[in-house]
């Protein structure tokens, strides 16, 4: 089949001769195509002619060939050079343009005219680490603390989720326990800020909260976002109730603050990371709540990582008996994935 279609074309060349912009191909039977030579990938050349349309012609099939108009050798090593492009019988490649002439052996060639490489459209990364502890003998402990972050990136939109949970013993009697969570949805009308709301909640029974929610909207920056740096900053106005063991109730409006960072070193072997949050009430300034992490991820093998993190939070008016602060120091393994 490929004889036959070989057979016409040379005719049909015979006929019509070839204009100056013409690309032509040599095969090794003695042959020849002419049309426009469109890439090279995969050691497969794809070919248009009038009059048949779109053809492959294996690599092996080609002993010489001749470019009428420019195009893009790749090499081996990166590098991309524009001009009018040749090769002869040896495989020898010969490339020309206003700037210079140089040769490339048959073998450095990687790609003519290669498919541009199309980013993602969307992006998802799930980060999860797990610290505990757990002693016996005169003091019998056991503790532990999680903390699951996931985020997805389309096009325009991304959406961040934050789980932590803490447990601990002390003597078989439980000393702590909370659970928090975070939901963020973030629209970008520009690359370089967003529009985003979110909705909080957290409980923590030895701090006599049962629930606190968190709900709003707001607009955000985003300062840096590379793959190996990304940095956040926004602010906005959220709704807050508290709903006590004890205590009365309490419920607020409050200007919302908040930012998040990671960076990663050396090739992603280290990552160190940071956000925070705070909400202000709009009635009272100086009544704040604030929550913050700062943290050190080691790469060990794949996504396996140690981590060394430092968790905070913090309730300028807390319950009567309730302390202000609760600081958590933190050594663990974690796991990242991106995908």
């Amino acid at each position: 089949m490929l004889s036959t279609l070989i057979l016409v074309l040379t005719l049909q060349v015979a006929a019509n001769p070839t204009t100056s912009d013409a690309d032509i191909l040599e095969l090794v039977d003695g042959s020849s195509l002419v049309g426009s030579i469109l890439q090279f990938e995969d050691g497969v050349y794809r070919m248009n002619i009038d009059g048949v349309g779109e053809i492959d012609i294996a690599a092996e099939k080609v002993k010489g060939l001749r470019f009428g108009k420019t195009a893009t050798l790749v090499t081996d090593n990166g590098m991309s050079i524009e001009g009018l492009l040749s090769m002869d019988e040896n495989g020898e490649w010969r490339v020309t343009n206003d700037l210079l002439e140089t040769r490339v052996p048959g073998q450095n060639l990687v790609a003519i005219n290669p498919t541009p490489e199309t980013p993602p459209t969307s992006t998802q990364k799930v980060t999860i680490t797990l610290n505990g502890s757990r002693t016996s003998g005169n003091t019998e402990t056991t503790s532990a603390v999680m903390n699951l972050d996931y985020k997805f990136r389309y096009l325009t939109h991304r959406f961040v989720s934050k789980i932590d949970w803490t447990y601990a013993e002390d003597n078989q009697v439980v000393s702590k326990r909370s659970t928090g969570a975070e939901v963020k949805y973030d629209f970008f009308p520009e690359d370089e800020w967003f529009l985003y709301t979110s909705f909080g909640a957290r409980n923590d029974g030895f701090a006599d909260l049962a629930l606190r929610t968190t709900a709003g909207i707001g607009a955000g920056i985003q300062v840096i976002d590379r793959e190996d740096l990304t940095w956040s900053e926004e602010a906005g106005i959220s709704a807050l109730n508290e709903d006590f063991k004890v205590a009365e109730d309490d419920s607020a409006s409050t200007l919302r603050v908040a930012g998040n960072a990671e960076w990663s070193l050396r090739e992603g072997d280290m990552t160190v990371f940071h956000d925070h949050t705070l909400f202000v009430s709009l009635d009272d300034p100086d009544d704040i709540l604030a929550q913050s992490r700062l943290g050190l991820r080691t790469r060990v093998v794949g996504g396996f990582s140690l981590n060394a993190q430092i968790n905070a939070r913090h309730d300028s008016s807390p319950p009567a008996g309730i302390r202000e602060n609760d600081l958590e120091f933190l050594l663990g393994v974690g796991y990242s994935k991106s995908f």
